[in-house]
C-alpha cells in the first residue's frame, strides 16, 4: 500500500522533540508502500525545517527527496479544481492549499492512508469516492 504524507507528518518525522516523532518514525519505516508526497508541499516543509529546526534538518529533507525516500507527486489542473472545492467547501475549517491539495491528491490516487496530525481537517474531510480518511498515527491498531 501506498501512504499520502502530509505536512505535519514529515515535520515530526524530522523533530526528535515532537511527541509523535517516534509513532511517526515507526509508520514510516513499517511502511512496506512508497510515502506518497505532493510536490506542492514541499516549500510548506522545507520553511518549517529551516525555521523551527535549522538548516541541517532542510538540508536533510532534501537528501531523503534525492534519495528517493519519498516520491513526489506533481499538482495536476484537475487536483487545483478539486483544491478549489474542498476550500469552498470546507470554508468554516480554513482548508489552505496544502491540505487541499494532500485531499485532492489522495482522491485522484484512490488512496485514503495519510500521514499526518492534522485530524482537525483532515477526520472533517469527506473524500469524494474513497473511504474516509485514515489517518497515521491516530488510526494504528
Amino acid at each position: 500500500m501506498a501512504l499520502i504524507c502530509d505536512t505535519s507528518g514529515i515535520y515530526a518525522l524530522y523533530d526528535a522533540d515532537c511527541f509523535e516523532h517516534s509513532v511517526i518514525s515507526a509508520v514510516c519505516e513499517a511502511e512496506i508502500g512508497p510515502l506518497l508526497l505532493p510536490v506542492i508541499l514541499l516549500a510548506e516543509i522545507d520553511y518549517l525545517l529551516h525555521s523551527r529546526l535549522g538548516p541541517d534538518a532542510a538540508i536533510d529533507f532534501m537528501q531523503a527527496i534525492q534519495q528517493e525516500e519519498f516520491t513526489l507527486v506533481p499538482l495536476l489542473a484537475q487536483d487545483l479544481v478539486r483544491c478549489r472545492e474542498l476550500a469552498v467547501q470546507y470554508r468554516d475549517l480554513e482548508i489552505g492549499l496544502a491540505d487541499a491539495t494532500v485531499a485532492a491528491t489522495a482522491e485522484r490516487l484512490h488512496i485514503n492512508r495519510l500521514l499526518t496530525l492534522d485530524q482537525r481537517h483532515f477526520r472533517t474531510i469527506i473524500p469524494r469516492n474513497l473511504a474516509p480518511f485514515i489517518l497515521l498515527p491516530a488510526d494504528v491498531p
